[in-house]
């Protein structure tokens, strides 16, 4: 007997079948659609993309004087130098540390603790005296019959334990058991190497010498960092675009946590991680540079090693250091950091770093572990 050929059909689901058609009905629109007008993309724009963005007159006028201003004071510098604005000896000052909690205190608001703590240690203290003087009033007052005498000195000794707790409590501030007072170098005269960083935007209110400035340090992004020499003429240079940089002296563990952690090197223009030694060797094998901590010393350094003439081995020796230095500074790729204050503290909260710029000398490293 024949089979019936109706037993031998498969049967398709009925939400298969749906699918099928949507996917069909969507392919008809989108050939309408390209035969009607071809230009339209396939890929729909979201209407946050077509925000006008309006730019107000005073905002331009702001943007043009603070262009002008920048140029006269590049100008400026340019012909007379800093003048009086830096010192050329070295400047120490002293800084307030907290052990406890290992970070640096104002010295101004922990004078204000230390008055606000000695205020209420002389209140604490008058209000104790004058318990004691009304505990006095009234034990006096009480007849002998009602109170018992051991009764009268296990109270007096009370008074005198809550008086001693109140006391203990708002003793002052002692500054020399939990602040110590460190000096630092306040700027960078004498040093051989500085790290500086690029602290605010390039884009509007800039000169055009500014910029090729900038770019001759090798500055051209926010919140990148480069290792320079500090000779005469990179201090010149700082000098010139001082209101637009962060630079000072950095230590040798700054050095190395800088290169460890955001180190990135430059081979055939683009930008490797420092993940492996070999890189080093293969790059800067034929300076005698093979390892991580051999760039960390040459940048700390700043190739010349603190060394005069003579001891250096005369001219030759030196610019061969400064030839080194040179070529480990440009292997390196700008140091990519990140900012101080979070954007949710710079836009929110209106947090902002204030008038810091220019020649912090070692303070520099405080900076750099915040934007690590």
């Amino acid at each position: 007997m024949a089979s019936d050929p109706t037993n031998t059909l498969q049967l398709v689901p009925e939400t298969l079948l749906k699918k099928r058609h949507d996917l069909d009905q969507l392919r008809a629109k989108r050939a309408a659609a390209a035969l009607t007008n071809p230009l339209i993309p396939r890929k729909r724009v979201s209407d946050k993309s077509k925000v006008v963005r309006v730019i107000r007159p005073e905002t331009i006028l702001i943007q043009a004087r603070h262009r002008r201003n920048y140029d006269t004071r590049f100008k400026r510098v340019q012909k007379k130098g800093m003048q009086k604005r830096a010192e050329k000896k070295c400047v120490t000052k002293v800084k307030v540390w907290n052990a406890e909690k290992e970070e640096e205190v104002d010295e101004k608001e922990l004078e204000k603790q230390r008055l606000a703590a000695e205020a209420s240690a002389a209140a604490a203290a008058a209000a104790a005296k004058e318990e004691e003087k009304s505990d006095d009033e009234e034990i006096q007052s009480v007849s002998e019959e009602e109170v018992d005498d051991k009764g009268m000195v296990e109270d007096k000794t009370d008074k005198n334990k809550t008086s001693k707790k109140v006391t203990a409590k708002t003793d002052p501030i002692d500054i020399t058991s939990q602040y110590q007072k460190i000096p630092y170098k306040a700027n960078s005269v004498g040093a051989s190497t500085v790290f500086a960083i690029l602290l605010r935007p390039t884009a509007h209110d800039t000169p055009k010498t500014v910029k090729k400035t900038l770019s001759s340090l090798r500055l051209r992004r926010v919140r990148e960092g480069v290792f320079l020499p500090y000779t005469e003429a990179v201090r010149k240079m700082l000098h010139l675009v001082e209101p637009y940089v962060l630079y000072g002296v950095p230590s040798l563990e700054t050095i190395s946590d800088l290169v460890r952690r955001r180190g990135f090197c430059r081979i055939e223009g683009k930008r490797v991680p420092l993940a492996d030694n070999n890189v080093i060797e293969k790059e800067l094998g034929d300076l005698g540079l093979i390892c991580v901590e051999d760039l960390v010393q040459v940048l700390s350094k700043g190739g010349l090693d603190g060394m005069d003439m003579e001891t250096a081995g005369g001219k030759d020796r030196v610019g061969e250091q400064e030839g080194t230095f040179f070529k480990v500074a440009r292997f390196l790729w700008p140091f990519r950091m990140t900012s101080r204050k979070s954007k949710f503290q710079r836009r929110m909260l209106d947090l902002k770093d204030g008038k810091l710029y220019g020649d912090q000398g070692e303070a520099i490293n405080g900076y750099i572990r915040e934007m690590l």
